[in-house]
């Protein structure tokens, strides 16, 4: 644990503990999904008399170590056929191979055990494991990892259908709300657009109060004006009042835009 601690002083040594730790509470659920599929494919291999009913014998790959007699040899089976040389276990699974003295064969047939299904079986289950699971917990891992080292600085599409989702919760038609909702639904959307959970309720006022939105007469902000000012606050756009020089900025840019429109996201 000292070492642990020491080793959490560096920057990017943090970032990795802190993946490891948070890639652990989504891994229990991969791993029922391998117990899962250990478990079908243990139960198929026993139900399946011709795997069964092959005789152990110490010189092949059907031994005592490698078998489907019992549910707990079938996934030591399984286990092994994930590594190398699972071929080997599959071809000594296929027909014409010497059954089990104890079991229920007829006179001349003791060399009848095993069956073709064995290919498409172990196939199956090596391609699940091989590039279905194991690429499951580099997903899991490479997922947090990226959450961790994210630039939030970027402002992306994604950002927009947040506001908009949450909005439409307070105003499906996206039009006002009431100002007194405004730090409530900012605290709810992610930085860089949103101030996030996290940010204390005093500092979101403050802040939303240095974004300069135009408030209406009625205690109403607008949709328009409300994702305009995160922008432009998020961009760092003109934001120290130079309103008027980002008006004439915009009304060069977009010559047909509509006074009221320009004067809704930009006060005069």
């Amino acid at each position: 644990m000292r070492l642990v601690k020491l080793l959490s002083k560096g920057e990017g040594i943090r970032t990795l503990l802190w993946t490891f730790i948070k890639s652990l509470q989504a891994l229990p659920y991969v791993a029922l999904l391998i117990a899962m599929i250990f478990f079908i494919y243990a139960v198929i291999g026993m139900q399946l008399q011709t795997f069964g009913k092959i005789a152990m014998q110490d010189h092949t790959q059907i031994n005592r170590n490698n078998n489907f007699q019992t549910f707990p040899q079938a996934v030591l089976l399984l286990f092994c056929a994930t590594g190398e040389a699972w071929q080997e276990i599959m071809l000594a699974s296929l027909p014409g191979k010497r059954c089990d003295p104890e079991s229920d064969y007829e006179p001349g047939e003791e060399f009848t055990c095993g069956s073709n299904f064995a290919i498409v079986y172990f196939i199956s289950f090596f391609m699940l494991c091989a590039f279905l699971i194991i690429n499951l917990f580099v997903a899991v891992i490479m997922d947090n990892f990226d959450y961790l080292t994210r630039d939030w600085s970027i402002l992306g599409p994604h950002h927009l259908d947040e506001f908009k989702r949450i909005w439409s919760e307070y105003d499906p038609e996206a039009g006002r709300i009431k100002h007194l909702d405004v730090v409530a639904l900012l605290r709810r959307i992610q930085p860089p657009l949103g101030f996030g959970k996290l940010c204390p309720h005093r500092v979101a006022c403050k802040r939303l109060v240095a974004m300069n939105m135009p408030l209406n007469a009625d205690g109403m902000v607008t949709f328009n004006a409300t994702l305009f000012a995160l922008v432009r606050t998020a961009l760092k756009i003109k934001t120290e009042q130079e309103n008027e020089e980002l008006r004439g900025i915009i009304k060069k840019i977009w010559k047909r835009m509509k006074p009221k429109l320009l004067d809704e996201v930009i006060p005069p």
